[in-house]
């Protein structure tokens, strides 16, 4: 049961000055002006004044002690999580030669709020565009005629098929739109050739010749965003072990040959497509999360473009069609991010060995097709990288939202048993942060020693360097002398670490655009939103996990541990988790399942701006709570972190008013009952209802719609029923779209089963139900063999 918090005097200050104004005519009859103005009456309002203080003081106690209440049990709350976010530094009007360096730790700020770089940077004298080739299947057959005819040298054999493309920007995402994304492992609805190109583009009024100078043979910081609508993620049993770190996608530069003849412009380059392969010298599988990857630029001579002929440019794999020629002629060269399938994913149908039928080669540095290491942290085809990315840029780095601190004078050693200090800027982050934390402690002959953190000061020897150290009140504690040392009396105590975390740290598309780091010509911004900031646990949230916690001390065992702890996941605001124990998510869920070892956690955010009926959590959101549940599970479990999958329904409620009411505001009210009803957060049945006025008033929301149980018509009128206003229902009618895409209607019932869950869109009229709308799709086949040709967009 959660402790019951004592309040020792709740009054105010303005109840104390009436309470001490009602006694004066008892005690002073002689005292009759009581206005604001009278001296007798200031005295009394700081004496008020006085006492409210020491009222607040003496009800802290209560709060003091459920603390160290919390403290003895081990409990600890966890503090505020800091937002993360990718962030890009743009040569606009600088020096073009050295690249400016951006260390790692380097302050940017949104608004009053800072951020530091987690990594270094060196910023080049080139900004991106980036494009792909997106399938054009509705062309008729005159326009395919012609291009077959002008294109028919490309086809070399009789398999081979001409695929028509548009050149499409990929734009970076906008606040308040929906995410752009291309799906790079779908050659038919994404990128005819599974990549996305980039091209870098010099300044403005640059001269292109000194930028290839400029950026020839530096290091290049690419940073990628996946799609963050993911079905879900997997912690696979760790008997299993790790794999090796991989970006998931192919980094190469355009490669062309020289010109022998000399005749073409300086930077042009002559023959087929050919494409060098990057080294690369950092990377973070950015498919998975988004993440930085670091690649070296060739030397100057080979920083060359092709000199196309007219009807050359954009067939075969030579780089999209650029139509603006504002960005052309900026262009200093090609990039090209290719997806490889992995062994275990769909590869699709194309003939080269990597399985992407476009024939690249890395210009003499071996084949450039060897297959990436599979991640050992997604175990399946559906719950591994998908390959849909939203944006990538040039230029870029990781932000933390934090304030390092170097070399803090905490304090002086006592030589005492389990001394205490406390550090001045709070909360503390972890080691992930910027900088990491350090604690020195200065020996007798004045050298600094560092010294290690620990969870439990009880289990370290006597002879053991260590502190704890408690990151939300920032709170340093060492040993007794038996259970780890203590420092002797006299000694320095510094500390440097780094702190930040809060729901500020929650930053819109462009808030980071300040860094009094940069020059003069240099710019910051953070193309894509920041994620993973939220609030810590206050008092009263450990109180109310106490009972929960010495049930399951922290690990991952019963379904309801799972529950509980998933609840406590930092940085994410979760509206409802459910926990299906022996479920196995890619299985057919209509059959009964008993998969030994296997635990389905799903998870429903608060709030989703983009789908507010249905809403679903993102990459980040998922990545964050199989973070929290990784350390807590058991060594044989394999966990499914997944969100929901809903089933469109089209529901269509006809019903009669009572006399005297406004139709139209009485079929709002139906419409937000049985959206209420069918809701994935407040919805199910409720445990009562209530009566007001000899009307059955609306029920109370649940708690989401229950898993496993159908949608019937039946339901859907007993709540629309009981909404205030409504004499009877005439009709119910229900439509759903199956897992084909086929829509039925109507349907008797809607089976929900497995990680199923509705998504309703309600029509409420007077009288008769309305037949519900009816949406179709269809899909198309892959060719076997394609050769990508541009589709030229008309002109005036």
């Amino acid at each position: 049961m959660t402790i019951r918090i004592p309040v020792l005097d709740d009054r105010t200050f303005d109840q104390l000055v009436q309470e001490v104004l009602a006694r004066v005519p008892v005690h002073t009859p002689e005292w009759t002006n009581l206005n604001e103005s009278d001296p007798g009456v200031t005295l009394l309002e700081l004496f008020a004044f006085l006492t409210d203080n020491l009222l607040y003081r003496g009800n802290r106690i209560p709060e003091a002690n459920r603390l160290k209440f919390l403290t003895m049990l081990g409990i600890a709350l966890q503090p505020p999580s800091p937002g993360t976010g990718l962030i890009t530094v743009s040569n606009d009007k600088g020096p073009l030669a050295p690249p400016l360096a951006v260390p790692a730790g380097t302050e940017v700020r949104a608004g009053q709020v800072p951020f530091t770089t987690s990594t270094g940077l060196d910023v080049l004298p080139v900004t991106s565009a980036v494009y792909y080739k997106q399938p054009q299947t509705a062309l008729d057959a005159v326009t395919q005629n012609r291009y077959r005819l002008i294109y028919q040298t490309f086809l070399e054999s009789a398999t081979d098929f001409l695929t028509f493309y548009k050149p499409v920007s990929l734009d970076p995402p906008a606040t308040g739109k929906p995410d752009p994304v291309v799906d790079l492992s779908d050659p038919v609805n994404g990128a005819v050739d599974r990549s996305v190109w980039v091209a870098l583009l010099a300044p403005k009024n640059a001269d292109l010749d000194a930028v290839r100078r400029a950026i020839a043979g530096q290091t290049l910081s690419i940073g990628v965003y996946p799609a963050t609508r993911i079905p879900g993620q997997v912690l696979p049993p760790r008997h299993t072990g790790t794999g090796v770190a991989d970006p998931g996608l192919v980094f190469e530069i355009a490669a062309p040959e020289p010109d022998p003849s000399g005749l073409s412009a300086p930077g042009f380059g002559v023959g087929p497509a050919r494409y060098a392969r990057l080294p690369v010298t950092y990377a973070e599988p950015v498919l998975d999360r988004p993440g930085l990857v670091q690649v070296s630029l060739p030397p100057y001579e080979q920083l060359l473009l092709w000199a196309f002929d007219p009807e050359e440019e954009g067939t075969g794999d030579f780089p999209p069609r650029v139509d603006d020629a504002a960005v052309s002629a900026r262009l200093v060269s090609w990039i090209r991010l290719r997806h490889q399938p992995t062994a275990g994913t769909a590869a699709g149908t194309g003939t080269g060995t990597d399985g992407c039928g476009c024939g690249c080669s890395d210009g003499g540095s071996g084949d450039g097709l060897g297959s990436p290491v599979t991640s050992a942290s997604l175990s399946t085809v559906t719950d591994g990288p998908t390959g849909r990315i939203t944006w990538a840029g040039v230029n870029a780095t990781r932000a933390v939202q934090s304030v390092a601190v170097a070399s803090e004078n905490v304090g002086t050693g006592t030589g005492t048993p389990f001394q205490t200090f406390t550090l001045a800027r709070t909360p503390v982050l972890g080691d992930g942060a910027p900088g990491g934390l350090t604690v020195e402690v200065q020996d007798i002959d004045g050298t600094w020693h560092a010294w290690s953190e620990i969870d439990d000061i009880y289990a370290a020897g006597p002879t053991d360097t260590v502190f704890t150290l408690e990151r939300t009140t920032g709170g340093l504690t060492f040993g007794n002398g038996l259970s780890g040392m203590r420092p002797s009396r006299g000694s320095g105590i510094r500390a440097s670490y780094a702190s930040g975390g809060g729901l500020q740290g929650k930053v819109a598309i462009g808030g980071i655009s300040r860094s009094t780091a940069l020059p003069g010509g240099f710019t910051v911004t953070n193309p894509v939103p920041t994620w993973g900031a939220g609030d810590g646990e206050s008092a009263a949230d450990g109180e109310s996990a106490v009972t929960r916690w010495l049930r399951h001390r922290d690990r991952l065992v019963t379904a309801d541990d799972f529950r509980d702890i998933t609840r406590r996941t930092p940085g994410v605001d979760l509206g409802r988790v459910e926990v299906l124990p022996l479920f196995n998510p890619d299985q057919d869920d209509d059959q009964a399942q008993n998969w030994p070892g296997m635990v389905t956690v799903l998870v429903i955010p608060r709030s989703d701006p983009l789908r507010p009926q249905a809403p679903s959590p993102d990459r980040q959101f998922l990545g964050a709570v199989c973070g929290w549940l990784d350390p807590r599970r058991l060594v044989t479990t394999e966990v499914h972190v997944r969100g929901p999958v809903y089933r469109p329904i089209q529901v269509s409620v006809g019903i009669v008013t009572l006399p005297g009411q406004v139709p139209s505001t009485v079929e709002q009210a139906v419409t937000r009952a049985v959206r209420t009803f069918l809701s994935p957060l407040t919805g199910g049945l409720p445990p009562t209802a209530a009566e007001d006025d000899g009307l059955i008033a609306p029920p109370a929301a649940g708690t989401g719609w229950p898993l496993g149980v159908d949608v019937r018509p039946q339901d859907i009128e007993a709540i629309a029923t009981r909404v205030a206003g409504v004499r009877y229902v005439d009709s119910v009618l229900i439509a759903m779209t199956d897992d084909n895409g086929s829509v039925v209607s109507p349907v008797d019932s809607v089976p929900i089963t497995g990680l199923r869950l509705p998504a309703a869109t309600v029509t409420v009229t007077s009288g008769a139900a309305l037949d519900p709308a009816v949406l179709s799709g269809g899909s198309q086949q892959v060719p076997a063999t394609q050769v990508p040709v541009p589709v030229v967009p008309d002109t005036c």
